[in-house]
C-alpha cells in the first residue's frame, strides 16, 4: 500500500520475536496515552485460548520499493479469540500507529492484512470497539444490526462488526471478551 509516499509492507509470524514483541510495545505505547494496550497485549499472548499469534500483524516502511529493507516497526493490529452469544469470534484490538507515521496508511495496511488473513483462514466474522467513523472503510457495520451486544460497550455505535465469510451463520448476543481485558 502507498500512502505519503510511504510503501507499507506488513509481517505476521506464527511466532513472534523478542524483538517484535519489544517493537509492538514501543508502538502501543507511543501511539497511547497510557501503557493500557501494550499490557493488554502481553496479556493476550499468554492466553493460549485467545492468542492467535498469526493474527499479530507489524506494519513497516520500506524506503526503496521491492527492496528488501525495512525499517523498525510503525504499526500494529491484532485480532484475537473472544466469544459472541456463547461462541466462538474474533476481536480486533488493539491496533496502533507510531504518532510520526498517523495519518500515512500504516494503519490501514496491518489492519487489512489481520483482516484478509482471517478471511482466508475461513473465520467468519470480527468485532471491533472503537470510532464509528473510520472502521467502516474496512467493512465494518452497527453490531448492532445483527443482534451483537456487549455489556461493557458504553458507546454501542463504536461496537461494530466485519462479515468475512458471507455464507456463515452469525452469532447473536453478547460480547465476552478474554480475561486479559479485567472486564
Amino acid at each position: 500500500m502507498q500512502r505519503a509516499g510511504h510503501l507499507w509492507r506488513t509481517r505476521s509470524e506464527h511466532v513472534e520475536s523478542l524483538e517484535d514483541q519489544a517493537s509492538i510495545r514501543r508502538v502501543l505505547e507511543a501511539a497511547f496515552e497510557t501503557d493500557a494496550e501494550a499490557d493488554l497485549v502481553d496479556a493476550l499472548r499468554e492466553d493460549a485460548v485467545s492468542w492467535i499469534p498469526r493474527y499479530s500483524v507489524l506494519g513497516m516502511t520500506a524506503a526503496i520499493p521491492d527492496s528488501e529493507f525495512e525499517t523498525m516497526p510503525a504499526a500494529h493490529a491484532l485480532i484475537h479469540r473472544c466469544t459472541v452469544g456463547g461462541g466462538p469470534g474474533l476481536m480486533l484490538a488493539p491496533t496502533g500507529v507510531l504518532p510520526q507515521h498517523q495519518g500515512e496508511g500504516a494503519g490501514t495496511a496491518v489492519i487489512n492484512a489481520a483482516l484478509e488473513l482471517a478471511q482466508a483462514d475461513g473465520e467468519a466474522f470480527v468485532v471491533v470497539y472503537g470510532y464509528p467513523y473510520y472502521y467502516p472503510r474496512f467493512g465494518f457495520k452497527p453490531a448492532s444490526e445483527l443482534g451483537i451486544t456487549a455489556g461493557w460497550a458504553t458507546q454501542a455505535e463504536a461496537l461494530q462488526v466485519r462479515v468475512l465469510d458471507e455464507s456463515a451463520t452469525l452469532p447473536a448476543g453478547e460480547v465476552q471478551l478474554p480475561a486479559a481485558y479485567g472486564v
